[in-house]
């Protein structure tokens, strides 16, 4: 049997404090490369949240908004409900009267804003928690909103001024531009 008697062995394995420290490294390293993957993933669900509350108040005021402008008679109630009759228009020679309001009709447990035309309510955003709509002086509307998402909250407002039904018809609009253009000619 030969001994290896001082001989230098060329295989050598890691020693176990070697392989303690490289696990130790490594264990480091990715813990801190999962905090910041967790930290994006946080930052990412709380950006989307923000832009879902700013999505439902910028859609429900900009319908709003529009109602109203184009509105004959708009009321608001205490009891946050706005009643809007729109404009007579030619494919809606006798409209009805809409109401908006805050409820939770489909008990998810989120409030929406509704939209009730001809007695069939219909959602138009989800997560508001607080309007308000203010006749600042005849004919101009001041809306506010207000939506919360899983701690974001969102408000946004506008002033918004109410068109007013004009007994001016283009029958007269012409007869008073033909008139006008009689009277330049002599």
């Amino acid at each position: 049997m030969r001994l290896n008697s001082g001989a230098i062995n060329s295989e050598h394995g890691f020693t176990l404090l070697e392989v303690l420290i490289a696990l130790l490294i490594s264990c480091i390293f990715l813990m801190t490369a999962l905090r910041f993957f967790t930290d994006q993933w946080r930052g990412a669900g709380t950006l989307k949240n923000h832009l879902e509350a700013h999505y439902a108040v910028m859609t429900a005021g900009k319908t709003v908004t529009d109602v109203i402008r184009m509105a004959k008679t708009v009321e608001w109630a205490n009891s946050g409900i706005l009643k809007v009759l729109p404009m007579p228009e030619a494919g809606n020679p006798s409209p009805t009267l809409d109401t908006y309001y805050m409820g939770d009709l489909d008990l998810d447990g989120t409030n929406d804003l509704y939209w009730k035309h001809l007695g069939a309510p219909e959602p138009l955003a989800s997560y508001i928690t607080r309007w308000e709509c203010t006749e600042v002086e005849p004919g101009l509307w001041q809306v506010f909103l207000q939506a919360n998402v899983n701690g974001q909250v969102v408000t946004w407002q506008s002033v918004i001024r109410q068109r007013v039904h004009s007994a001016i018809t283009l029958i007269s609009i012409d007869q008073q531009d033909m008139s006008a253009s009689l009277s330049f000619c002599f």
